[in-house]
């Protein structure tokens, strides 16, 4: 029983299952439209390059506005803010979709939900490093399995809804049961550590010091203070300055690993349905394949979690991932079976899973501490611009060559780009300060 109220009262629980609701919500989006997508085209006439954008720009706004928001998040009067604020826009931006009328408010309405999730993100994810410690790695992965909660839930519960309210009304009855975030993100106590806190970049002097140090210190922090409505963007220019890719510059590789790796992310998750509803698969076993896809990736994201706490290294088991997804997609093209592609799309799932939280860490075991939220920033904002293209690229691959077969070869192709990279990131290990 002491065991069970220490985890019910931890501090990391609330941010956990917050992550949890906002990764099951925003692929859950992305496979809802996919199975809406044919009552949205008779609508509102849109196609797969429109579907691509619109998702594209989905993943896009769930990480490109990191670093700004990762600078807002370490003054301490916003954190609050921004946290509920997070978690209001997203059933906002789903509700807002259900009522758009042109192919512009589709493309324009999932942004607001992917910048409500891009703020709960930074906010759990950096409150997560401080309070999870050496349990970061397997709390980050337990989080992240809402990816496959969401890929089978709200697919079928976007079915059912859909014979019953049609797609509008399915959405805008999902978008209700996608604020049960807010209440959660209430719950989450958000410690004013003054030790956290930097201004324009730069640490903040030590609380032991006294005397003409301090008060030079709280005079400076004054002047910031004063200058914050134009220092906001001097505060990411100085950040990005002191970040390890000045020190390390095999952090580029790094980031391009990320970059390409979410190109293939967004492609898969975006065009998994539609590629298998254009084989002539049905609706219902089309659920069946994205049930098998839930549970590879749930399992992959525990199994990463736990190996990577204390077994084996992020990179190593990175380049294991894109073997594998390289094999499973190339099968998944040239393999035209209903049972084929359920196996095949099960292994894509726990290698595209397994590589998505594996970039993260790969990320955080290479950063210095101190300048982890700089690096983890950067890193989001390279998987917002990587989805965007995947999306946009996958859907107009799709369109030019009227099959979801050539898109599927693309990501194959960009995973070969991704285990070059990786190759290299695993030959240059980080070095260890003397």
């Amino acid at each position: 029983m002491g065991r069970v109220h220490d985890i019910l009262t931890s501090p990391s629980l609330p941010l956990v299952v917050c992550t949890f609701l906002r990764t099951s919500g925003t692929v859950g989006i992305m496979k809802t439209i996919g199975i809406y997508l044919e009552d949205i085209n008779k609508s509102l006439g849109t196609t797969s390059t429109d579907l691509g954008i619109a998702l594209g720009l989905l993943n896009a706004f769930c990480h490109l506005p990191a670093p700004f928001l990762a600078a807002l998040y370490r003054h301490h009067s916003t954190r609050r803010l921004l946290l509920i604020s997070g978690t209001c826009l997203p059933p906002i931006g789903v509700a807002l979709t259900s009522m758009a009328t042109s192919n512009a408010q589709m493309a324009i309405y999932p942004s607001i939900t992917g910048l409500g999730y891009c703020m709960v993100n930074i906010c759990c994810i950096m409150t997560l490093h401080r309070v999870a410690k050496e349990n970061y790695n397997l709390l980050f992965s337990l989080g992240l399995t809402g990816y496959g909660a969401g890929m089978v839930l709200l697919p079928l519960l976007a079915e059912f809804l859909r014979q019953a309210y049609g797609w509008r009304g399915g959405l805008l009855i999902i978008s209700a049961l996608m604020a049960h975030i807010i209440p959660v993100g209430m719950a989450i106590k958000l410690e004013l550590d003054e030790s956290s806190t930097q201004r324009n970049g730069f640490q903040s002097v030590p609380s032991s010091l006294k005397g003409e140090e301090c008060n030079t210190s709280t005079s400076q922090d004054i002047t910031d203070e004063n200058r914050d409505d134009s220092g906001i963007f001097r505060r990411i220019t100085n950040s990005l300055r002191q970040s390890d890719v000045y020190v390390d510059p095999i952090f580029i590789l790094v980031y391009g690993v990320t970059l390409a790796s979410h190109i293939v992310w967004s492609g898969w998750h975006s065009f998994l349905v539609p590629y298998a509803l254009q084989r002539g698969i049905s609706v219902r076993n089309t659920i069946i394949i994205t049930f098998s896809a839930a549970i590879g990736n749930a399992l992959s994201r525990v199994a990463v979690g736990s190996l990577t706490n204390s077994l084996v290294k992020p990179v190593d088991l990175f380049l294991l991932a894109t073997i594998l997804d390289i094999a499973a997609l190339l099968c998944n093209v040239y393999f035209v079976n209903y049972y084929a592609m359920l196996v095949t799309t099960c292994i894509s799932s726990v290698a595209i899973a397994g590589k998505a939280v594996l970039s993260q860490l790969i990320v955080r075991d290479r950063a210095s501490s101190q300048k982890y939220d700089v690096a983890f920033a950067v890193d989001q904002f390279f998987i917002g611009f990587g989805m965007i293209l995947g999306g946009y690229l996958s859907g107009m691959t799709a369109d030019h060559f009227s099959s979801y077969n050539a898109t599927f070869k693309l990501l194959a192709f960009i995973d070969v780009i991704v285990l070059l990279l990786i190759v290299v990131v695993r030959c240059r290990p980080k070095a260890i300060p003397v």
